[in-house]
């Protein structure tokens, strides 16, 4: 069987110019990348990733899935598709995964709440379904991975507390609006738990007002940039902090505070984007969990040959079930790390975790404003 690099899957399915560096399946035309010979011999697992944002699925765990899988087996094929961020898209390429011969697919859904005709396809069609990160539900599945949800939404809750706490928030009680990631979402519903585990007691005490809370459609910025609007002309700008859920959606709070010229803090950063990690920098968030996209990736590459040798999912790494609504789904939990700006230190100190996991550099981070901090001028050299 003919293999291809990753590079070479991505001049298969992006066409040249705005396209030339990302997996824009949906947006630039097909619904494959290269060829298989899609034969009964054949080792071939499609790496199906949900949109263009995040951006990690495309620039950081996409390729490191597939240096997993060769390392593993190079005789297994990856290829990579992007549904554009609609599920119709995706199941679309996941039928033509699995006409083409794939014997797994690595799945992080365009939207869980419709991702039950793409786990029925491949149920039907008896081809592994590996969740990933944010992953389908409602069907039958082989295995998933992701960063326990339930335990990072308890760390962002833990530090906000301490904030609350500590007086760092001001006099009580604290008024915090509260934006969510995509209702239905099991990453939506874990990570709820587990804040709420933390922050339920402060509530009921009054401590904490909650006067906003919103779902983020598909955890868009542009999505929460306009739930902020909202909340902000419905309390006439009486917010003490914003505690989001992941950085795309602390992201479109930064813009919806900036163009009011609004000095709020904001917290619950999670996911890095180069804007949550920019942002610290420039003291604009708070906060962050870092995910190990590799270790994430690497996980997901044993689950997958686990499931095209037709063995059990590895025990060593999958000890949890999670319920999709349908079943109890074989888990790989992984653990996260939540770092935070401290008075009077370098932000950078914190940035620099996510540096030393290889997950952006300097240079990457050290663009737009925060190139012009001190921690930049320092550390970009």
């Amino acid at each position: 069987m003919k293999r291809q690099s990753y590079a070479r899957t991505l001049r298969a399915v992006v066409a040249a110019g705005a396209c030339a560096s990302l997996l824009l399946v949906s947006a630039c035309g097909g619904a494959d990348s290269g060829t298989g010979d899609g034969g009964a011999d054949s080792k071939l697992v499609y790496f199906m990733a949900p949109n263009t944002t995040p951006t990690r699925y495309i620039q950081q765990d996409g390729p490191a899935f597939e240096k997993a899988i060769k390392a593993l087996d190079p005789s297994v094929e990856v290829k990579f598709v992007n549904a554009g961020g609609d599920s119709n898209q995706q199941l679309a390429q996941a039928n033509a995964a699995i006409a083409a011969g794939a014997k797994a697919l690595v799945v992080v859904a365009a939207d869980p709440n419709t991702s039950a005709g793409l786990l029925q396809a491949a149920e039907q069609a008896k081809v592994p379904v590996i969740g990933y990160e944010n992953p389908p539900v409602n069907g039958t599945m082989y295995a998933q991975v992701v960063f326990d949800p339930e335990k990072v939404g308890a760390q962002q809750a833990t530090y906000f507390a301490a904030q609350v706490t500590g007086g760092a928030l001001g006099a009580k009680p604290v008024k915090v609006a509260r934006q969510y990631g995509n209702k239905g979402d099991v990453y939506t519903t874990q990570m709820l738990a587990g804040q709420n585990k933390i922050l339920d007691p402060l509530i009921s005490s009054g401590d904490i007002e909650v006067v906003c809370e919103d779902y983020i459609k598909d955890w868009a910025p542009d999505n929460a940039t306009k739930a902020t609007e909202q909340c902000l002309t419905r309390t006439q700008n009486g917010v003490a902090a914003f505690l989001g859920f992941y950085d795309g959606i602390t992201a479109g709070v930064i813009a919806a505070l900036k163009g009011k010229n609004l000095d709020i803090p904001v917290y619950g950063g999670q996911n890095p984007e180069l804007t949550g990690l920019q942002y610290m920098l420039t003291g604009d968030q708070q906060d962050n969990v870092l995910k190990a996209f590799s270790v994430e990736a690497e996980a997901a590459a044993k689950i997958a040959i686990a499931a095209i040798a037709g063995q059990q999912p590895p025990a060593d790494l999958v000890k949890d079930t999670i319920d999709n609504g349908a079943m109890q789904v074989p888990t790989a939990k992984l653990d996260a790390t939540l770092i935070h700006l401290e008075e009077g230190k370098d932000p950078g100190d914190a940035v620099q975790q996510a540096v030393d996991l290889g997950m952006f550099t300097w240079a990457q981070i050290c663009t737009g404003a925060a190139a012009e901090t001190e921690t930049c001028k320092t550390r970009n050299k």
